[in-house]
């Protein structure tokens, strides 16, 4: 689903003055290398400032040779409280300095309306690092669904002989999946220690142990990156030991292991030592090439869910500590 509108200016303007003030609205042109007719120049806005947007807005400018200049622009569903208030800026602009008129999802010369007040830029933050780990989590649900691995040594269940299953093209696949699954983890956590540390009011400890090198310096100094996030990237965020430790630097009630740890699916191993080992695992895979020829599809189904639920619980016990609701709209 997106949210969609089109601006017919009027006769007189032309194509070079309404781009000019898309210019000013801070629209960037870009290319999508796709050939549509009467489309002049297409373009994309995106605030990062405060962690303002979420998907942006997209805005293409079309004119056929008698017709009028026409502005489209589009949204996703997943657009963000600003990202809206910026769409309709930019058809009031467009209306009030050219004329004509304007159509949306809610009429002719309609506004769109927020269904919420502004988020806090800390819930923003913590927001989109979970909506991130989301989209990741759905690429290897729909990778998981769409391959076709065949014949009789892609079994999904064990052969019995630890030499044959070596070989089995599933148990490959899925403990390829594991590392992928242990990247987005690991970004998902360091994005929000960025978004917690940058609104902190307990910074200290965390600037103490960071150790900046001089490419990340540079890239602060010129304003492409952070110093949140050059800060977050000096630490690791795999295992949940190590990240507990990295956001109790932030505060020492803030403890993410204490979320994890707490009983699950009356299982007797806590995720917390769940996901401790199948980190474990994926360093025995990355290092040594060492396959678990346990991880037949139950298994790796069971290790996606355990993800994700570690994450929830972590992305809420934060909204918690920060007294700010969450988000699970996708």
């Amino acid at each position: 689903m997106s949210y969609t509108s089109t601006s017919v200016l009027r006769a007189s303007a032309t194509a070079a003055q309404a781009q000019e003030i898309i210019g000013l609205l801070g629209y960037k042109k870009v290319g999508d290398g796709l050939k549509v007719p009467n489309r002049i120049a297409g373009y994309m806005w995106y605030d990062d400032e405060n962690y303002r947007s979420w998907s942006g807005v997209e805005l293409d400018v079309y004119k056929t040779p008698k017709g009028p200049v026409k502005v489209t622009t589009r949204a996703s569903a997943s657009r963000s409280y600003w990202d809206l208030v910026h769409q309709n800026r930019t058809l009031k602009l467009l209306r009030d300095l050219f004329g004509g008129h304007f159509q949306t999802d809610a009429g002719r010369n309609r506004y769109w309306r927020p269904d919420a007040p502004a988020p806090s830029p800390l819930s923003s933050g913590c927001y989109l690092a979970r909506w991130r780990f989301h989209n990741g989590l759905g690429r290897a649900k729909v990778y998981l669904m769409n391959r076709n691995l065949e014949g009789p040594i892609a079994r999904d269940t064990p052969s019995g002989f630890d030499f044959m299953d070596e070989f089995n093209p599933r148990l490959l696949s899925n403990n390829l999946v594991v590392p992928y699954m242990v990247a987005i983890w690991e970004e998902y956590f360091r994005a929000t220690f960025a978004a917690c540390l940058r609104f902190s009011q307990q910074r200290e400890a965390a600037l103490k142990r960071a150790k900046l090198s001089h490419a990340d310096l540079e890239k602060i100094a010129v304003g492409s990156r952070q110093i949140e996030r050059s800060i977050a990237e000096t630490f690791s965020f795999q295992r949940p030991t190590v990240i507990t430790e990295n956001f109790r630097l932030l505060d020492q009630k803030l403890d993410i292991g204490g979320a994890i740890k707490k009983p699950y699916r009356g299982r007797k191993t806590t995720l917390f030592q769940t996901i401790e080992e199948l980190i474990e695992g994926r360093n025995e895979l990355v290092h040594t090439g060492q396959l678990n020829l346990k991880l037949f599809d139950k298994q790796l189904k069971a290790a996606l869910s355990d993800f994700t639920e570690a994450v929830n619980r972590s992305y809420e016990h934060i909204a918690k500590h920060y007294a700010f609701e969450p988000n699970h709209n996708y």
